[in-house]
């Protein structure tokens, strides 16, 4: 067990999270999302919802606030107002573009985490920030 780590980043996620350099996207996905079929890079997290799974990555990870955060599908939903929320208070900002080039960005995302979050649309994709001295 590590001092300081949220319990519910795991190794492999660590892994991915680290391997991952500034301006990589990784994709945070309900359980309704064909990540098997999209991934590059397939980290479960099943019994986590992608809020609870966002709050714990952001606690390690940086994030990128000089130019586009993250995005979330144009489909407003109530899930979404959390997540916005999580990310703005770090100081980014969300897009939400139509649902096909949000889908594409899900698709070209480093890794995918997907949880087995019941929301529809519950879907966010972040980007990694530079951490400086």
């Amino acid at each position: 067990m590590l001092l300081g780590i949220d319990q519910r980043l795991g190794p492999d996620l660590l892994y991915i999270l680290a391997s991952m350099g500034h301006g990589d996207t990784i994709a945070i996905v309900d359980g309704n999302y064909p990540a098997e079929r999209d991934a590059n890079r397939l980290i479960r997290m099943d019994g986590h919802t992608v809020s609870s799974v966002l709050e714990a990555v952001l606690t390690i990870l940086p994030i990128e606030t000089d130019q586009v955060t993250g995005w979330v599908p144009k489909t407003e939903r109530p899930v979404h107002l959390d997540l916005i929320q999580q990310i703005k208070g770090l100081g980014g900002e969300i897009t939400r573009p139509d649902d096909e080039t949000f889908y594409q960005a899900v698709k070209d995302a480093f890794a995918i985490i997907a949880t087995s979050d019941p929301a529809l649309y519950g879907n966010i994709v972040i980007t990694k920030g530079a951490r400086g001295i």
